[in-house]
């Protein structure tokens, strides 16, 4: 697997919806272009009067440092990154495990283990 840090965000106006994909060992600094990254995703669609979903691609993550988890824990506590519903796939135990753990206190993630049930739900109109 490679480690080195990288990720994508990629904005879909038609569905207000942000796809993000993560991979390798981020750095805090990884985190904070991260952030920014998102930020933009998000007032873009909010900008249309929708409130954004996203879907995230972790399976090219690996399990980060504490240091960058207790980071992206303080970031999703900011509205200006925040999407209505969030789907988060991976098939790793580890990593969902950890991106579990990180969101533990935020309803509007659910995780799956391919991407396929990942978009059935977040476009699902009751989100079950």
């Amino acid at each position: 697997m490679d480690t080195h840090p990288t990720f994508r965000v990629t904005v879909d106006m038609d569905r207000g919806c942000f796809e993000t994909a993560m991979q390798g060992f981020w750095t805090l600094e990884t985190l904070a272009d991260f952030r920014r990254a998102l930020e933009d995703a998000v007032a873009r669609i909010r900008a249309t009067g929708r409130e954004p979903v996203s879907l995230c691609d972790y399976s090219g993550a690996m399990v980060q440092s504490q240091e960058v988890v207790a980071g992206f824990i303080a970031m999703m506590a900011d509205p200006a990154v925040r999407s209505r519903r969030v789907a988060v796939y991976t098939g790793a135990a580890l990593t969902r495990f950890q991106a579990e753990r990180a969101n533990r206190d935020h309803a509007e993630f659910r995780y799956f283990v391919d991407r396929d049930a990942a978009v059935a739900w977040l476009f699902s109109p009751d989100g079950v």
